[in-house]
Formats: C-alpha cells, structure tokens, sequence
C-alpha cells in the first residue's frame, strides 16, 4: 500500500512539473533582449494611434511600402526604421503645432515587416513572414525541416542589411544541447541557407 502511493507521488510530481516546464521556457524566452532592429517599425506594419482628448484623430494606419504614414492634422511622416516609441514622440511633436498638449499612445498591431528567408535543402524553401521573432530553429522549421541531403552542422545566416555579417550554425550541436551553440534570434532580412 506505501509503495502505491510513493509511486502516485512520484507520477503526480512528475506531471506538475512537466505542466509547468512551457511557463518556465515562456519566462526564460521574454527575458531575452531582442536586437534593436526587431523593435523597428518596417512597411507594411500596422499600428494603432490613439489621441486622448481627441478620438476623431485616432485611428489604425499601414505603413506605407516607402515607409511613411499618412496622418490627419500633419501630413506625411517616416515610420519605417523607428521605434514605436520614437514614433509616439514624432507624432506628438506635429501635434503641438495644432492642439494644447496632445497625449498620444501608439501600438504595434500587426507585424508585417519581419521576413526572414530560408533556402536551400530544407522541405518548402522561401520567404516566411512571422507574426513576430523566431530563432535559426523556428525559421528551418517553418520552412518543413532538413531534407535527406542537409549539411546541419554547416547552416550560414547572412542578413541582407550586412552582407559581410555571416553566421553560422550547427544544428546538430544545438540539439545535442553542447553549451557553446546558440539559437539566436534572425533579424528581418535575414537569409537561413541549409547546404
């Protein structure tokens, strides 16, 4: 009888902690910085500016493929290549010149900026354009996996920004979890080549 109940503790244990291993990589994951470049605006985003005091002035804007917006009251304005942020103090700024102390939110609502590419021998090679940042892992697997002839220890990142900026990564050492391979974050423009 001890013994029964030693083993449905030892199974109870064992199935709460596996119930809270996601909550702890999801933890571990949102601490991790992000490179400056992901936190830019890019075209084809969608962002929402709310104006306090003022909601006829509020509204939900694209950003244009040459990277501006175009906004009741100021005009035109370049969003691509800003922080959300930054935008927010852009955009109160040309307030001023119309309106007593805007206050104004901004909001990233749809992320449409961030592609990366993957080609070479993976299953459905090309441009992915994830909702929001993946690692060299999550991109391989957007694209379906390694086919049979897959180089994994050789995979070459180059970002289309920086092209004498050129990484690399060993699959196979990441997953055998050996201390010094990292997944790290793709930036947008970033080519995954598999050989």
């Amino acid at each position: 009888m001890y013994l029964h109940l030693a083993n449905r503790f030892k199974l109870f244990a064992a199935v709460l902690l596996l119930s809270l291993t996601p909550w702890a990589v999801q933890a571990e994951w949102s601490s991790r910085e992000l490179p400056a470049e992901l936190s830019q605006l890019g075209p084809g985003d969608i962002i929402s500016v709310f104006v306090w005091e003022n909601p006829e002035l509020s509204q939900e804007i694209s950003i244009s493929p040459d990277g501006n917006i175009s906004y009741p009251l100021i005009g035109e304005l370049q969003a691509a290549g800003i922080t959300v942020g930054g935008l927010r103090k852009v955009i109160e700024r040309e307030f001023r010149k119309h309106l007593k102390d805007p206050q104004v939110t901004v909001s990233l609502r749809q992320v449409r900026s961030y592609n990366v590419f993957v080609t070479g021998e993976v299953m459905s090679p090309g441009l992915f354009q994830p909702t929001g940042a993946v690692t060299v892992v999550q991109a391989i697997a957007m694209a379906g996996g390694f086919t049979a002839f897959a180089t994994r220890n050789n995979i070459t990142v180059y970002n289309r920004f920086n092209r004498k900026s050129r990484l690399t990564f060993d699959y196979d050492s990441f997953i055998a979890g050996q201390p010094e391979t990292d997944d790290f974050v793709l930036i947008p423009g970033d080519t995954v080549i598999v050989r």
